[in-house]
């Protein structure tokens, strides 16, 4: 991965800890159209968890991304090429 055009992707329990996710990532200049969150069911599970997607433009913003989710509580990071990865409804 070159690292332009990569989302990194987070899923959290609680909508409180995707806020304060969302709050570091723009407190660190991740701007409001490169973050979204999705409420979604986890592997189908009846449990529901918060997907949040950040895009990045280079390796520091997902090295930087990949630190905030993980610091945040997120569970099963991930990321992966923008153009392989259709975004709609996200």
């Amino acid at each position: 991965m070159t690292g332009q055009n990569t989302a990194v992707f987070g899923i959290f329990k609680t909508s409180s800890e995707a806020e304060k996710a969302v709050s570091r990532l723009t407190s660190a200049g991740f701007s409001n159209s490169d973050v979204s969150l999705q409420e979604s069911n986890i592997d189908g599970l009846e449990e529901a968890g918060i997907l949040l997607g950040v895009h990045c433009s280079n390796s520091l913003e997902i090295d930087r991304a990949n630190i905030i989710l993980e610091q945040n509580g997120a569970e099963g990071i991930f990321s992966t090429d923008e153009e392989t990865f259709s975004t709609h409804g996200v």
